[in-house]
């Protein structure tokens, strides 16, 4: 076994795979649409970027599409064409020449004789997104975890949720390539351990990643698919023991964690000078007739991606994905477009105290309570309560026999706390040293359990 295999956690659910379309599939070049729509910005958190370009300019990949305002990033090009239209969302290109391929690229820098100072800068002239939901700039996130001085940097690749593939077709086909973007982040923030963590059933399909592991210093970590293992804040409890305070992040306990797509993406733009147009993405679910691994192009519709499929698709994983509208494209965080057929799961009824929600819930949130406080309109209590824990994963909703929509009122619950005026920012930091407490007195005790009971014997 390559891997080391430890690690549980409270709560959760097991989903069934339904992996098995694409597991196998390589990695494909994804059609060449008619049109990009090149959003100008990588996510709702980011202001955005001021167009460059005019329309019937004709532009090459990799040129400035849109320069960055303050907090956002600049837009290039994914590909050759011509500017047909420019809105406030968006930048239309047509006439597109190129492929939509995932290239092989030979080394151009050899990052390993750079300084943190200059992998930074190289970092920041980039101009890169994290790849995943929100996006952030890569930057930001580094600097974010060289302020807090993070003394740990994880890989998440557990990919927990059912269908999706992306990451794992990535680590087989370009893992080498994962670990050395993680090893330039690391040495960029100055972090001084790197862990990739991945499904233990799937290490046998990463046995050819032991001795580039092994020659930038990365501990393997094997654990149990249980959803939703793969959510950071329970990612890092799990491996560390720490847990990431209320509505906190990793960096508040001095972690930093990342996908692999992001690594990947960092290694392409350090070491090759390769600004990736695209990103891995995973078609798949039953609605779709040729399911697999596309590297698809920023901007590409994801209806036509995934036509002739009828009926709604979802994007990312169907947990915590997000059902896509007419004009929904592919970015730098969508690892997967799902044609999911519909369901009925019936009307919401009252909620019959099973207490299900609770003891399934990984954050061990009174879901309940909370759902009697939105009933209720109290949104102060649920501050008190912890909602800000919620990692909007869905486990509530999906074992709920009331089929009450539980995660969509957490998180609107999240959403009216964010927008108090006079939010309790004491309150919050109160529960949150109550919750670490705890769960160190928890540990504490379970070691002590632990330590009786080899005395016993």
């Amino acid at each position: 076994m390559l891997f080391h295999r430890y690690g549980k956690f409270t709560g959760g659910i097991d989903l069934p795979e339904e992996k098995q379309a694409t597991i196998d599939e390589p990695i494909s070049a994804g059609p060449l649409p008619d049109e990009l729509h090149v959003p100008l910005n990588y996510s709702d958190q980011m202001p955005p970027a001021s167009p460059a370009v005019s329309p019937g300019q004709a532009i090459s990949r990799g040129e400035l599409l849109a320069r960055a305002t303050q907090g956002g990033l600049d837009i290039f090009a994914p590909a050759n064409g011509v500017v047909r239209d420019i809105s406030t969302r968006d930048i239309t290109l047509t006439k597109l020449r190129g492929q939509s391929e995932l290239l092989a690229r030979e080394p151009v820098r050899d990052w390993e004789k750079l300084s943190a100072e200059q992998l930074r800068e190289l970092i920041r002239e980039g101009q890169l997104p994290t790849f995943r939901r929100p996006g952030e700039a890569i930057i930001d996130w580094l600097e974010e975890a060289r302020r807090h001085r993070s003394g740990q940097l994880v890989i998440n690749a557990m990919e927990d949720q059912p269908f999706v593939t992306a990451d794992h077709r990535l680590l087989v086909e370009h893992g080498p390539e994962v670990i050395a973007g993680a090893s330039i982040l690391a040495r960029a923030g100055r972090i001084g351990q790197v862990t990739l963590a991945a499904d233990q059933q799937k290490t046998e399909n990463y046995q050819h990643l032991t001795a580039p592991a092994q020659a930038h210093g990365l501990e393997r970590v094997a654990l149990p698919r249980r959803y939703p293992i793969g959510a950071d804040n329970i990612l890092l409890s799990v491996l560390t023991g720490r847990e990431v305070p209320c509505g906190g992040k990793a960096a508040d306990i001095a972690l930093a964690i990342i996908d692999a797509a992001s690594c990947f993406a960092i290694y392409r733009w350090v070491a090759c000078g390769d600004r990736l147009a695209g990103r891995v993405v995973t078609l798949s679910g039953p609605g779709v007739k040729r399911p697999g691994n596309l590297f698809v192009l920023f901007g590409t519709n994801c209806h036509e991606l995934a036509a002739p499929a009828e009926g709604p698709l979802v994007i990312g994983g169907p947990m915590i994905g997000s059902v896509a509208s007419a004009r929904s494209v592919v970015g730098p965080g969508c690892d997967a477009v799902l044609a999911l057929e519909p369901t009925s799961p019936g009307v919401a009824t009252q909620c019959v105290r099973c207490g299900w929600c609770r003891d399934h819930c990984p954050t061990r949130l009174n879901v309940a309570v909370l759902n009697d406080l939105y009933e209720l309109g109290h949104v102060q209590p649920a501050n008190l309560l912890g909602v800000l824990s919620c990692l909007g994963c869905g486990v509530c909703s999906y074992v709920c026999p009331a089929v009450l929509p539980l995660t969509e009122r957490m998180r609107q619950l999240k959403k009216s706390l964010h927008a108090l005026p006079g939010r309790d920012r004491t309150a919050e930091e109160k529960f949150a040293r109550h919750m670490r407490r705890r769960g160190t007195r928890r540990r504490w005790l379970a070691r002590r359990k632990k330590t009786k009971t080899a005395n016993h014997e």
